[in-house]
């Protein structure tokens, strides 16, 4: 059986960027209003609504969007972090039986 290896340094890196990328796609989504404008703000213009309606789903879209992205962002960052302390378990329990011999 061929021996496998793990570069612990790289996988931390990697979920360090993550969780930096996390929590700016987060600061991004939370800079979404959240707050639907009047049509009235258009004038009056025959299209108002829609205008009104459409920048209103845009923000709504862009605000699930990117928590969506945070999540997922986050999810990576726990499985990295679960792979490097199941690889640190195991290099230390392999370390403690070569003691044992």
């Amino acid at each position: 059986m061929a021996a496998t290896r793990f570069n612990t340094e790289a996988m931390e890196q990697c979920r360090t960027t993550v969780s930096s990328q996390a929590g700016q796609f987060g600061a991004i989504g939370d800079g979404f209003s959240g707050q639907y404008g009047n049509s009235d703000i258009f004038g009056k213009l025959g299209s108002s609504g829609a205008i009104s309606g459409a920048v209103s789903a845009l923000d709504q879209a862009g605000a699930q969007e990117f928590d969506a992205a945070e999540k997922v962002l986050r999810k990576v960052e726990g499985v990295l972090d679960k792979i490097r302390t199941g690889v640190d378990d195991i290099e230390e329990a392999n370390k403690n039986s070569l003691r044992a011999v």
